[in-house]
């Protein structure tokens, strides 16, 4: 994970009427919490938290944390960000500390690697992702930048599994086993007969008559055969 400095102020004074003035002045009001150490309400330059962000490109940060006043620095990650929802636009953030001997929980960005060449996607299935992120609980320093899962041989009806991933070290994942993270589907009755339809000569040959629906066999069962008729 990069480590990256920024710096922070002690935020004296809460309440809307002191939020709304730092949002003003271009600052995010935040908090620092951790270790079972006395929270610290903090501010840092929306600006400066932008563009951190963006660089990071969904991966995870260590934030090195320059407080006024302190000496050192606070190692810490980002808990939970909160967005306007009009200006999108930062309005608050909570950061957890971290220390690099202590194991912690924290969410890692799943990849889907090969989704094209799936083979049930050649086979005409339609690959759904279910989970985007995974949330594992390692040390610092073991979490993955992000999790591969390649699905090159992943067929119809089929799925994979939080319990298939084969994670590095001692990473461990805190979701079920049995939760699906990717699959491939069957092609949906609906998305078949919209093909037929599209098909030259599928419509009606009588004008105005409804198109044919594509015919679906199955193999009959015992109880199914044609019974003989009564004499």
């Amino acid at each position: 994970m990069k480590q990256v400095p920024i710096a922070a102020k002690i935020r004296s004074a809460r309440g809307s009427a002191q939020t709304r003035r730092l949002r003003a002045e271009g600052l995010v009001p935040a908090e620092l919490y951790g270790h079972k150490e006395t929270n610290q309400s903090i501010a840092v330059v929306e600006k400066d938290l932008n563009k951190i962000l963006a660089s990071s490109r969904g991966e995870n940060i260590f934030f090195a944390l320059n407080v006024d006043g302190q000496s050192g620095e606070t190692l810490a990650i980002i808990k939970e960000i909160q967005y306007d929802k009009i200006k999108s636009s930062i309005i608050h953030a909570d950061f957890h500390k971290v220390k690099m001997d202590e194991k912690i929980r924290i969410k890692v960005p799943i990849k889907i690697v090969n989704g094209d060449l799936a083979e049930g996607v050649k086979e005409g299935g339609t690959l759904q992702t279910f989970m985007r992120t995974l949330e594992v609980y390692c040390l610092p320093t073991q979490i993955p930048e992000a999790i591969q899962v390649d699905v090159a041989a992943l067929k119809v009806g089929e799925a994979i599994h939080v319990s298939d991933l084969k994670l590095s070290g001692d990473v461990k994942p805190t979701q079920d086993g049995g939760s699906v993270i990717v699959s491939v589907a069957a092609q949906q009755a609906e998305e078949v007969k919209a093909e037929v339809a599209a098909v030259p000569g599928a419509a009606a040959a009588v004008p105005g008559a409804p198109a044919a629906e594509p015919e679906v066999i199955t193999a009959k069962k015992k109880d199914e055969e044609p019974k003989a008729e009564k004499k």
